[in-house]
């Protein structure tokens, strides 16, 4: 048996997989724990396995973490340039520099056989190939391909010239960047969703992982009982600032409509909620998606991959950083719209969800979709690369 160590970011949306798959090594006899910034629930980490945040991270940096994560909800307010900047100078960058420490000193003590870790956080990769230890990059989005050197010179030369000054000041002294692997990233969707023709060989499209622990209660009962067609509406776990202003939005669209809302927010936010609204903060997501009709969600992935597992039409809300190359690619697939939410006019949304919910073919598109997730292989795929991983030779860096 081999011991896995997940390194991943302070938001959930990509820690989520990473839970799924750990939960399947964990199964399979392996040693799975995850490093991060910032702890999670107790009841989300699969059993068996362990969370770890490092003392370290918060003695020394508890304020700036903080800071950083308040400064999230930033996104919507700024240009696409201005984006790419919160992103990487201010979140990715400082955060690696943040784990660099605690995480080496978390490898030297588990002695991992592979790393895993998420795109996003450069720390696994750059400690991995320092320890000389095979890592593997994990993708939860579809990447954007569309920022690179042809079509976006002076944003790759800007990303390239950051990304290898980090590399430097870490001690890593290459002509190749090494934050991301290039023997194995998996990548959590399938290629035809991705809408990738030709990807580089060392992306295997695994699709959505399954599993993650989820012991929300939930008011079934409620459910059972309500009218109509029912609508999933998710804001994810970011964008606290415009939280209050989309809902209520939300409930002028649908308050007199014949059909029930499912608000994962948390119900202090707004005074009075309609009746046809069952509000909670946290919802058994993949559960509750079994019994929708629809969702409309700003284009978080994991709650794509729920919806399309489900064969459900997608409304999109894009609002910053990933969610408009997501909504693009729902809208690209025929499984769903995308209304941006600087420009949601109440009619627009309104139309919008009926349609989606009368038109059949967006169904039929998701349910596509949902055969290409399913062959991609899931848990069963992503396991046996990763053992794989663990049993080779050649997958150190030279």
């Amino acid at each position: 048996m081999s011991k896995f160590l997940f390194v991943v970011p302070p938001f959930f949306g990509h820690v989520s997989p990473t839970l799924s798959v750990g939960a399947s090594l964990l199964k399979r006899g392996h040693e799975v724990r995850w490093v991060s910034l910032v702890n999670i629930k107790a009841e989300q980490v699969p059993e068996g396995g362990v969370f770890t945040v490092p003392a370290i991270y918060w003695d020394k940096h508890g304020e700036e973490i903080e800071r950083i994560l308040i400064m999230q909800d930033q996104g919507p307010l700024l240009s696409g340039v201005e984006t790419w900047k919160l992103a990487l100078e201010d979140t990715y960058i400082p955060f690696c520099k943040i784990m660099y420490q605690g995480l080496n000193d978390v490898i030297s003590t588990f002695k991992p056989d592979v790393v895993v870790s998420d795109c996003i956080t450069f720390a696994g990769g750059i400690c991995a190939y320092q320890h000389g230890i095979p890592y593997v990059t994990t993708t939860p989005v579809p990447p954007d391909l569309g920022a690179n050197a042809m079509n976006s010179p002076k944003i790759w030369e800007w990303q390239q010239n950051l990304m290898f000054s980090l590399q430097r000041e870490l001690g890593v002294e290459r002509n190749e960047l090494i934050f991301h692997s290039r023997k194995l990233n998996l990548v959590f969707t399938s290629q035809y969703f991705a809408s990738i023709t030709k990807p580089e060989p060392h992306m295997r499209f695994v699709g959505p992982v399954a599993g993650r622990p989820n012991k929300v209660a939930f008011d079934w009962d409620r459910l059972e009982k309500s009218r109509g067609p029912k609508v999933f509406v998710s804001l994810g776990t970011l964008l606290e600032d415009i939280r209050k202003e989309f809902f209520l939005k939300v409930i002028e669209a649908f308050r007199d409509e014949p059909l029930t809302i499912v608000a994962a927010t948390k119900p202090e936010i707004i005074e009075d909620w309609p009746e046809n609204f069952i509000v909670q903060g946290f919802v058994p997501q993949s559960e509750v998606m079994k019994k929708m009709d629809l969702v409309i969600c700003h284009g978080g992935f994991n709650t794509v991959n729920d919806a399309i597992l489900n064969e459900l039409p997608l409304l999109i809300t894009p609002i910053a950083y990933d969610h408009f190359h997501t909504a693009d690619l729902v809208e690209k697939a025929g499984c769903g719209k995308k209304i941006r939410y600087k420009r949601m006019r109440i009619a627009d949304l309104r139309n919008a969800v009926w349609e989606l919910i009368e038109q059949p073919d967006y169904k039929k598109q998701a349910g596509h979709v949902k055969q290409t997730f399913l062959a991609a292989g899931s848990n069963d795929s992503a396991v046996i690369l990763l053992e794989q991983t663990a049993q080779a030779e050649d997958l150190i860096y030279s």
